[in-house]
């Protein structure tokens, strides 16, 4: 039987909301294997009924029934969003993983294998899903780091997620890793380790400036040239001393920030990043999945400042680099290891010095010819075929 014959049915463990206004791996996954005609039930991380979730029902996201079921369905993909009422994590664990096995079982083909597809490695009480939910094959598709987050602040901390992160690998059936230092790490606990690096969504965003006839209205008065940076703007990783050097470095050019501000995992400002005086950096709201490309439009180089940390390094590939290529844009990144393969087609700059050098290297050397070598290269590292790969992989284990 073909590979692209077998029929799955999958429960995806996410550690971020199925509505995260950003796009992830998790959604990128899960919505094309339900596209490709696999069942998909995609679990959101649970949510603390505080005052967050108040804000969400005040804006219409949780209509009562969904709030009595937990559920809804958005393409083919079934979201189960469990609800934790107190902080006993831990405990909820056991009756959410219970409801997750039911809604399978009354949703999933009985006659498909199922695949539990884990994430959130993080999740409290995860042996009690492994247990409680029913499964054939075991995937942990590890997309960071953990241990590089900064709540792991002591090697306490540190060792209790390794060590769960280390259970899991020993269990699973297969593990997808998206950054070299991932693959190095988890191969000494399993032999059935992938590398699959991140990508892009080269459909998206090939060839937009010129597929887009008029730029947002936020962004159209602001003059060119725009260096342009999407997501989200956190503390741990995102270097603001670098930013700050490039935006005062270059006052002719306009430095455009479109995403949520997130400092230490808090909403932040202009002055609390301290760019407030610069009348040169723009900072745009964090804008639909489904128009951020007509933002990517407008840009004419584009930069990643990312710190060089435990975090980065260890497991840090962003999914927008493989996008800005699909754009035909020039990339300006530091120095992290997942960009190796890819030097020929960006600016890997090992100093301060040397990224704010090549943000007008990369505005002045820019040329048809360098635009094509980029889009050859997001063609071949999309989401398409990085999910094609892994399905195969799957397939091929499981016929084992």
């Amino acid at each position: 039987m073909e590979h692209s014959d077998c029929k799955y049915n999958i429960i995806c463990l996410s550690n971020q909301l199925w509505d995260y206004p950003l796009w992830t791996n998790k959604k990128h996954v899960m919505s094309r294997m339900s596209k490709l005609g696999h069942n998909v039930l995609f679990v959101d991380p649970p949510i603390n009924t505080g005052r967050l979730f108040l804000k969400q029902i005040s804006m219409g996201k949780w209509p009562p029934a969904r709030i009595i079921t937990k559920k809804k369905k958005e393409e083919k993909v079934l979201i189960y969003s469990p609800l934790d009422f107190s902080p006993a994590h831990e405990k909820h664990s056991i009756s959410h993983a219970k409801s997750i096995q039911k809604i399978a079982k009354k949703y999933f083909d009985i006659s498909r294998k199922t695949i539990l597809w884990v994430y959130h490695v993080e999740i409290a009480g995860l042996e009690n899903y492994l247990k409680h939910i029913e499964h054939d094959f075991l995937v942990y598709d590890c997309v960071d780091n953990y241990a590089g987050f900064p709540r792991y602040n002591t090697p306490e901390k540190k060792e209790a997620i390794n060590k769960k992160e280390q259970a899991l690998a020993l269990r699973a059936n297969v593990i997808f890793a998206t950054a070299p230092g991932l693959v190095e790490k988890l191969k000494k606990f399993n032999s059935e380790v992938y590398f699959t690096p991140n990508v892009g969504d080269y459909t998206k965003f090939f060839d937009i400036k010129r597929r887009v006839a008029r730029f947002p209205e936020d962004i159209a008065s602001i003059p060119h040239p725009i260096i342009g940076f999407t997501g989200a703007i956190d503390e741990y990783k995102f270097d603001l001393e670098l930013f700050k050097k490039v935006a005062a470095d270059y006052p002719s050019y306009s430095f455009v920030l479109i995403g949520p501000l997130a400092l230490s995992d808090r909403e932040g400002s202009l002055e609390k990043l301290g760019i407030k005086g610069f009348s040169n950096v723009y900072l745009l709201p964090t804008k639909p999945y489904s128009e951020i490309q007509n933002y990517v439009a407008s840009f004419d180089a584009a930069i990643i400042p990312y710190k060089l940390t435990d975090y980065t390094v260890g497991g840090c590939f962003p999914v927008k680099f493989h996008d800005y290529l699909a754009a035909g844009l020039p990339v300006v990144v530091t120095d992290l290891p997942a960009y190796a393969p890819f030097s020929e087609v960006c600016y890997i700059s090992k100093s301060y010095n040397e990224f704010s050098q090549f943000i007008r290297r990369a505005l002045e050397e820019d040329s048809e010819e360098k635009i094509k070598a980029r889009q050859k290269v997001a063609k071949n590292n999309d989401w398409d075929g990085k999910v094609e790969r892994m399905l195969r992989i799957v397939t091929d284990l499981i016929s084992r």
